[in-house]
Parts: C-alpha cells; sequence; structure tokens
C-alpha cells in the first residue's frame, strides 16, 4: 500500500479479508476510496 514493506497477502491474512475486500476500501497506493470514507462516517 503507501508502505512498500506492506505485503498486501500478510495485511488480508492478518485482517481475515481477501484481496478485492481490501482494495474495494483502500487503493493500491494506501488513499481510502469513496467506500473507504463512507465506512469512516458511519
Amino acid at each position: 500500500m503507501g508502505n512498500r514493506d506492506t505485503k498486501v497477502s500478510d495485511l488480508c491474512k492478518e485482517l481475515g479479508i481477501t484481496r478485492t475486500t481490501l482494495y474495494r476500501y483502500i487503493g493500491p497506493n494506501g488513499d481510502l476510496r469513496e467506500n473507504g470514507k463512507q465506512v469512516l462516517k458511519a
């Protein structure tokens, strides 16, 4: 993501989610997508 040392597969495993779910909320550069912003507003 924003930190080049972060391995997406390890992060997903730690969070218990799929890559698809992760990228639904966070872009590849680490920025929140619109869905991620909506979750934080709730």
